[in-house]
């Protein structure tokens, strides 16, 4: 029935041809559809390949809106988010004659949190500098509607305001704060409780699953169905969500809060100097101090606070949030079974961590024994035609698998270039010859590029001199310029250049001749000096496995798919990817390296580059 109803639809005489322009109905998206609504019905699990151009939005959003369940969608992007909020949802339900309620529900960073603002601007601790950005978010919460940060005309993360004007879960008061009938969150979380449709992200939904498993209450509601959109990096954010982040500014933020509220509260003035005093210490010697002294100094301060008897909401909370804090220590010194911990970064940017070391049991244990199906889909999941990688990283051995190929033509559309003879990072003409090659695959596009680099160290040694020797406009990422701000100026010269890191190599979508090569300076490997790829290259081993070949080429394909990805976004697009890594012709993993890239045709001759742009 499912079926039949969702064929009527998109097909060629139906409400979508109708009423959305330029529609047409494509096969493969009629065939993952069908197979997206039959897992809602069954109440399966999917992991279902579309690769670009399929046109797997509309394919979930049709099943999502008609199946009568309340669905989440789950983005791993803001940007989609807001497409499908503001664009794909209005057009779709208009189309389809369908008015159900739908709701958008962002991370607690997108929230203005209005007790904390006043707090900010009350505060005998607060900057000087921090003062007229502050007053600026107070006379724009005075109109705004819906508290989301982004309606305001900056970035207060970018401006140093983030943490003041917005509340971690752990800083939450939740019903006992005094502008909780006021709070943008709670609005939006009400929104999402009445709604049949949500738009969210994975970081909130892990976020969520973690809270639910602890049984520390909920941020999302429960849900039929859950479609998890760009779903290949769900394994990564699982490794960050399920591990333990400790830094100096989470020690600094806690320390300034308490601080606030003790002056709030007033009752012991002796100790909020005592505290402040031992604060100051500790941060000092963060830099310097070994992890057991820290430890023992962070705990000896929490102590102080939490023997401290109240009843001042804050501070409450604060003595809460000192001892999870503790456990994030006790974490670091000593990981629980199956996590690894280390420690990255110099001076004050000295943090410790510590992850799983399998994210697929994680991810079982938290997300996967939700009562409902989970529909998981990416433009790239398989590895040389298999789904066993993803899979097991998800942890999801069982679920149904699809894949549907592209609709692009990409041998007409396409030219993939990989040079024969570029040297290998560490050569002593390596770098030289990078800038060359790149210089001259740049001139036969006429700009037009991206060119993406696997580390930030490639980045800010090949981008400035790009930038010196190149008649177009070239955008380094990290020089000023947000990550969206950017991608506009791409947009709006259409000749320049954007260089940038691993940001760009996913969920970026620039259609047309304003983008026509991409340049990939090398294989996407992970580092391997990595401490958690490292204890992941050795727990596969110890199964028998084969780190390279199991984790680290599998990773890498993953990736490089990704990145080439960026070109071909419509059938009308045309251009080249150039891979410049020698190595996929002399090293055994190339020929599987290459049997992943799309089906263009491969040259090694920078003169057939030239040929492809000219017949343009």
């Amino acid at each position: 029935m499912a079926e039949q109803s969702i064929r009527a639809i998109f097909a060629a005489d139906g409400p979508l041809a109708a009423a959305m322009e330029g529609f047409c109905a494509r096969t493969e998206q009629v065939a993952l559809a069908e197979e997206i609504a039959s897992a809602m019905e069954d109440g399966h699990d999917l992991i279902a390949e579309a690769e670009t151009g399929t046109g797997k939005t509309l394919a979930y959003l049709i099943p999502a809106l008609t199946s009568g369940q309340k669905v989440l969608v789950s983005t791993h992007t803001k940007a989609l988010q807001d497409q499908l909020m503001y664009r794909d949802l209005p057009a779709v339900q208009r189309a389809i004659g369908r008015n159900r309620a739908v709701a958008l529900l962002k991370g607690r960073s997108n929230y203005l949190c209005p007790h904390r603002l006043e707090q900010a601007l009350t505060s005998h601790q607060l900057p000087l500098w921090m003062e007229s950005p502050l007053l600026s978010v107070q006379r724009w919460a005075e109109t705004s509607r819906d508290g989301d940060l982004s309606g305001l005309n900056f970035d207060p993360f970018r401006k140093g305001i983030g943490a003041q004007i917005t509340a971690t879960a752990e800083q939450c008061l939740g019903g006992k704060c005094p502008q909780f009938g006021h709070c943008p969150l709670m609005k939006a979380r009400q929104k999402a409780q009445d709604a049949d449709l949500v738009i969210s992200n994975h970081s909130l939904l892990l976020a969520d699953a973690r809270l639910k498993a602890g049984g520390f209450g909920a941020v999302l509601p429960d849900f039929d169905s859950f479609v998890l959109d760009e779903a290949h990096g769900l394994p990564t954010l699982a490794s960050h969500h399920f591990g333990v982040q400790l830094s100096r500014n989470k020690v600094a933020y806690w320390l300034r809060d308490l601080q606030i509220a003790l002056e709030e509260e007033g009752g012991n003035p002796k100790l909020l100097e005592t505290v402040t005093d031992h604060g100051k210490q500790l941060l000092a010697r963060w830099a310097s101090a070994d992890l057991a002294d820290l430890s023992k100094q962070w705990r000896a301060l929490v102590t102080m606070a939490t023997e401290y008897e109240t009843d001042h909401d804050d501070l409450r909370k604060l003595q809460d949030r000192g001892a999870m804090i503790c456990n994030d220590f006790k974490a670091v010194e000593t990981p629980d079974d199956g996590f690894v911990a280390w420690r990255e970064g110099e001076d004050e940017q000295r943090r410790w961590q510590a992850a799983p070391v399998d994210t697929g049991p994680v991810l079982d244990h938290y997300l996967w024994q939700f009562p409902a199906s989970f529909i998981l889909l990416s433009a790239t999941f398989r590895v040389s035609g298999s789904f066993a990688h993803i899979k097991r990283n998800l942890g999801l051995p069982e679920a149904e698998e699809a894949f549907h190929p592209s609709p692009f033509d990409y041998g007409s559309q396409a030219l993939i270039y990989i040079p024969r003879n570029q040297p290998t990072a560490g050569a002593d003409d390596a770098e030289e010859q990078m800038v060359e090659t790149m210089t001259s695959l740049l001139h036969a596009s006429y700009g037009r590029a991206f060119v993406l680099f696997t580390s930030y160290r490639a980045l800010q040694a090949i981008g400035p001199r790009l930038q010196q020797s190149l008649p177009w406009p070239v955008l380094i990422q990290g020089e000023g310029e947000s990550r969206d701000a950017l991608l506009q100026q791409f947009r709006t010269q259409t000749d320049s250049v954007l260089c940038g890191t691993r940001s760009f190599w996913e969920g970026v979508d620039v259609p047309g001749e304003t983008l026509s090569i991409v340049i990939i300076d090398k294989m996407p490997f992970a580092p391997p000096n990595d401490p958690l790829l490292a204890a992941r290259l050795q727990h596969c081993e110890e199964q028998g496995g084969n780190g390279f070949r199991d984790i680290q080429l599998p990773e890498a394909i993953a990736v490089l798919r990704q990145g080439v990805g960026r070109l071909i976004r419509s059938e009308q697009d045309r251009g080249v990817m150039a891979i410049l890594d020698s190595r996929l012709y002399t090293k055994f993993y190339g020929r599987e390296v290459q049997r992943n890239l799309p089906p263009a045709p491969i040259c090694d001759d920078l003169a057939e580059v030239r040929w492809f742009f000219e017949a343009e």
